[in-house]
């Protein structure tokens, strides 16, 4: 008997973002896609999220490949992070590869790594693994889903997709490939569920172009465009429709105009000859004749659009009569601060076109019908549903029971989860190591949850800080306890609530000095208990309190206080 295939999910389950799958199977590990999530408001300076690759790292020797279905940063963002410990060959499509090589750029890849361009309808030998690349449309060109032929049984894995008749790209979901495989007795199906709840089935992108016609046609002033960074298709429509108004485009954000370089070079994104113009020269154009596409559709503070809403923009200001597009949803969390975007260019005098009833945004993910077509078509005996929350896998399972298949046939995911496949059967095995690693700056996976925790609490109560200085041998008060508020009272309105918690420490010092304990940790412990008894007594407020106490004199070495501690 042949030891099972496993399937272990890393990310991409639960919660949408980090999107990575191994299966293993004679020892060999393959990767699917390496991708980051996005922080919401409860991970307070949190640039990006990864999945936790130990059980990769651990078993780096066995890594066979990494294939990326298609180039969204939620399926290659991490991918860097993961060449900087080890390399790895990578097989994606040329857009996919070459949007990874403007990443890696800026990490300096791993010595070692190959890349392997693949297209659609290859077949490719990696390790042990028969992989079939098939064609699927999605809100960025070069989509990719697999079919991955294992001693197990046939595997399909949709990534994202949609069944869109009529793309931006004119590259259509290949569902006779789909039919052809569900005639193999496919063991399992690992399916996009994002849309699960949405009734129907996704509007084509050919409703986009012709509500941005309508729109940019009509414009008075200047249009701007903001969508996400890797939407090539959309920025493809905005050119085109520009175009036909005789209208100059600018792309301004960083991570936009990487990503637009790219795609020129490989020959996926087509903009006429002396079409584009940099950002800085755009005042010399009449403004009915401009264009801007911009980063910014989730309202980031930093963002190109943020910039501009708040009247912080080096080169692009808004007046009465211009038009800003929001071509994109909101990722859940984000309102608020697109909210606070759109009425600061209102209050500009723009008119700010979003949401669905303005059809300029369609999502790249299919709807319940196309997966019930999808479920149809493919036949498993299993199905995982991938690349959604909770939420959205439920509802898958709820669809696919409907379709007929075994509530007990539909497995959810978390993290860690493996899922053995033998014998014709899917049981779950032994969990490995998951979960999520925060990046802050240059730091990866030093900002923990503690640090989280004191974050939100600094955010939400503030910090106070008593100082106290001692005498090293007697612990005597030596001087008035002064003490400094940030986020929790301001100094001045409240000064009585600061004198009273003054005397408060005081009053804890001579306690405890009256004990006779001469012990610095303990001394920081009692002023801290008391100036928080107090102030939650008359705020019921709980600030982070950090006592500083600064012995003078010499300490007995075995008394001397961690520097670090202060």
């Amino acid at each position: 008997m042949t030891d099972p295939v496993r399937l272990i999910s890393l990310g991409g389950t639960l919660k949408i973002g980090k999107n990575m799958l191994v299966f293993e199977q004679r020892g060999e590990l393959l990767l699917v896609d390496c991708g980051m999530g996005f922080p919401d408001e409860t991970l307070p300076g949190v640039d990006l999220i990864l999945p936790d690759m130990t059980y990769v790292f651990e078993n780096r020797d066995r890594v066979v490949g990494l294939i990326l279905t298609h180039g969204h940063e939620d399926h290659i963002g991490a991918a860097p992070y993961l060449l900087e410990r080890m390399p790895v060959d990578i097989y994606g499509t040329p857009l996919t590869l070459g949007l990874l090589n403007s990443k890696l750029e800026e990490f300096h890849a791993a010595p070692g790594m190959t890349q392997t361009p693949v297209q659609a309808s290859e077949t490719r030998q990696i390790g042990s693994f028969t992989v079939e690349f098939i064609r699927v449309s999605h809100s960025i060109p070069d989509g990719l889903a697999l079919g991955l032929r294992t001693d197990a049984g046939l595997i399909v894995h949709t990534s994202d997709f949609k069944f869109d008749y009529t793309p931006a790209d004119g590259q259509l979901t290949d569902l006779h490939r789909f039919s052809a495989l569900g005639a193999e007795d496919v063991l399992l199906l690992l399916t996009d569920c994002t849309n699960a709840e949405k009734a129907g089935q996704t509007p084509s992108e050919r409703q986009v172009t012709a509500a941005l016609r309508e729109l940019i046609h009509d414009a008075p002033g200047r249009v701007i465009v903001t969508t996400f960074a890797s939407n090539i298709s959309r920025m493809q429509q905005v050119i085109d429709v520009s175009g036909e108004c005789a209208r100059k485009i600018a792309i301004e954000g960083r991570s936009m105009v990487r990503i637009a370089e790219t795609a020129r070079e490989l020959g996926y994104l087509k903009v006429p000859d002396g079409m584009l113009l940099p950002i800085e020269v755009i005042d010399e154009l009449p403004r009915e004749h401009v264009t801007i596409l911009t980063t910014g559709s989730q309202g980031e503070p930093m963002s190109a659009l943020s910039r501009i809403a708040e009247g912080r923009h080096k080169h692009v200001c808004v007046e009465e009569g211009d038009m800003v597009i929001i071509s994109a949803s909101p990722i859940p969390g984000n309102e608020t601060l697109i909210s606070s975007a759109i009425n600061s260019l209102l209050s500009q005098g723009a008119r700010v076109v979003h949401g669905p009833a303005h059809q300029v945004h369609v999502s790249g993910h299919a709807s319940r019908e196309e997966l019930k077509m999808m479920l149809t078509l493919v036949r498993p005996k299993y199905v995982v549903p991938t690349h959604g929350e909770l939420r959205h896998m439920v509802a898958y399972r709820e669809l696919a029971v409907e379709m007929g298949l075994p509530r007990d046939r539909v497995l959810l995911l978390s993290p860690g989860d493996v899922v053995e496949l033998q014998d014709g059967e899917a049981r779950f095995g032994e969990t490995v190591p998951a979960g999520s690693i925060n990046v802050d700056g240059l730091g990866v996976g030093d900002v923990g949850e503690v640090v989280i925790r004191d974050r939100r609490d600094l955010s939400r109560d503030g910090i106070f800080l008593p100082v106290v200085v001692v005498d090293a041998e007697t612990f005597e008060p030596l001087a008035p306890i002064e003490a400094y508020s940030r986020g929790f009272v301001h100094m001045r309105d409240a000064q009585e609530i600061v004198d009273e918690a003054n005397a408060r420490a005081l009053q804890a010092v001579r306690d405890f000095q009256a004990e006779g304990v001469r012990d610095i940790e303990v001394l920081k412990a009692r002023v801290k208990a008391a100036v928080r008894k107090y102030l939650y007594a008359i705020t019921e407020r709980r600030p982070i309190i950090l006592p500083i106490v600064t012995p003078i004199g010499d300490l007995p070495p075995e008394e001397s206080p961690d520097p670090a501690a202060q």
